[in-house]
């Protein structure tokens, strides 16, 4: 086995430990992979599970979960524009994917000072218990469109516990169209967002919502005429594949079915330079026997994929965020670990691959994570379902800690000067 040593710069005279990178033989890539794991694979039981932590990082907390506000956060998307940095996230007052779950929001001019965290949208029904029956709303996407940004919700209802399908006229179009791991899908919602977090109408991106609940208001459609050319830019926006949604419980297209009968879910896309786009999954039929790993297929015009194969790119499992450097290196950020007991969330890993298919560099960007302060449904500790942007210099995530917290983490592109190169034999 080769083994290539890179080495983390030297800050400030303090010399940091070597990235040792392997070309391993198992576990390898199979033949029908796409992306092929490089690295040495994640070492349970040493700290930060064998990655050496990356200089430079900057983070902040721009939202702490109390119960006043709610100890639930999730979900967290970021984006850049005209010198403003956006955030939305998921917020409960209890716990994961409950009945009244809305969305909180944030703006900053620098990324690392946030504004007060606010609601920008409110619970389309009445807060309860989230093991219970009910309508909520996911944060799915912040979208710029004529030099507004726009904050997008998910918008589905909660099965009872055990039930197949959700008690409502199953011919009426407007409950829904897929049901999903309990859900029945409606479609999203979009609102504008200023610098300043003034918030425009709500309006649906559908043209057959569903009956309010709970004395709740109806939105106008897509069809309206206030909203008809912003809703169809919002579409478009979404035509490209590496704006794929990690959540459709209507339409179904971040779900697929890989070549074991695995079942896919929360995708990222990014593009290879080659132009060739890769997606990758997470496994979420994945057992607790064995190390989980990413699922990944490819497309060439982004509408077509192949069908999932497993990879060799180690998951904890949980969602993960990819894109592309300035100078053509594609990252992938998320919880590249491995547990017998699944769902192990900590260290957050960086890892580059200079041509989209072969993996060669990582490094933690986030490690430690505190535990769980509150009690709630589907809260466990760690740096949890990044979502990452480019923008002045630097890869800017934002993630969730315990699914109490919302947090952000500057790494500049600096820091990652001479880092995944291909491995040379």
């Amino acid at each position: 086995m080769k083994r290539v040593a890179v080495c983390l710069a030297t800050v400030l005279s303090v010399s940091f430990a070597c990235v040792q990178l392997a070309a391993q033989t198992k576990p390898s890539a199979s033949p029908a992979s796409p992306v092929d794991w490089k690295i040495k694979q994640p070492e349970p039981g040493q700290p930060r599970q064998g990655y050496s932590l990356l200089p430079g990082v900057e983070s902040t907390v721009l939202y702490r979960g109390v119960p006043a506000t709610g100890v639930y956060s999730h979900h967290a998307q970021i984006a850049f524009l005209d010198g403003t940095f956006y955030a939305s996230w998921s917020n409960h007052r209890w716990g994961e994917d409950g009945p009244g779950q809305r969305l909180f929001c944030s703006t900053s001019h620098d990324g690392l000072h946030w504004r007060k965290a606010f609601k920008c949208y409110p619970s389309l029904g009445k807060m309860q218990n989230p093991d219970t029956a009910g309508r909520l709303l996911t944060a799915d996407a912040l979208v710029p469109v004529d030099g507004k940004m726009y904050v997008i919700a998910e918008v589905n209802d909660r099965t009872p516990r055990g039930a197949k399908n959700y008690p409502v006229p199953a011919a009426d179009a407007r409950y829904g169209k897929k049901t999903f791991s309990g859900r029945l899908g409606f479609g999203r919602l979009a609102r504008s967002m200023s610098p300043k977090g003034k918030l425009g109408p709500i309006f649906w991106l559908v043209n057959d919502p569903p009956d309010p609940i709970d004395g709740k208001p109806q939105y106008p459609t897509q069809e309206d005429h206030h909203f008809s050319k912003t809703a169809a830019a919002i579409h478009q926006w979404w035509q490209d594949p590496v704006h794929l949604p990690a959540w459709d419980f209507r339409f179904g297209t971040a779900s697929a079915v890989a070549v074991d009968g695995h079942h896919m879910c929360e995708p990222n896309v990014y593009r290879r330079p080659d132009g060739v786009y890769v997606k990758l999954a997470r496994d979420c039929t994945a057992t607790r026997h064995e190390p989980a790993h990413m699922y990944a297929s490819t497309s060439s015009d982004g509408k077509t994929w192949t069908t999932p194969v497993p990879t060799n790119v180690p998951d904890s499992p949980s969602k993960a965020t990819s894109g592309s450097l300035p100078d053509g290196r594609v990252f992938l950020i998320g919880n590249q670990v491995s547990d017998p007991t699944h769902h192990r969330r900590d260290p957050l890993v960086l890892s580059l691959s200079p041509d989209g298919k072969n993996f060669v560099w990582a490094a933690a960007i986030r490690a430690g994570a505190p535990p769980v302060n509150y009690p709630g449904r589907a809260k466990i500790p760690g740096f949890q379902y990044p979502v990452a942007i480019v923008a002045r210099n630097a890869i800017w995530v934002i993630y969730s800690i315990g699914k109490e917290d919302v947090a952000v983490s500057r790494i500049p592109l600096s820091a990652l000067d001479g880092k995944g190169e291909a491995v040379r034999n």
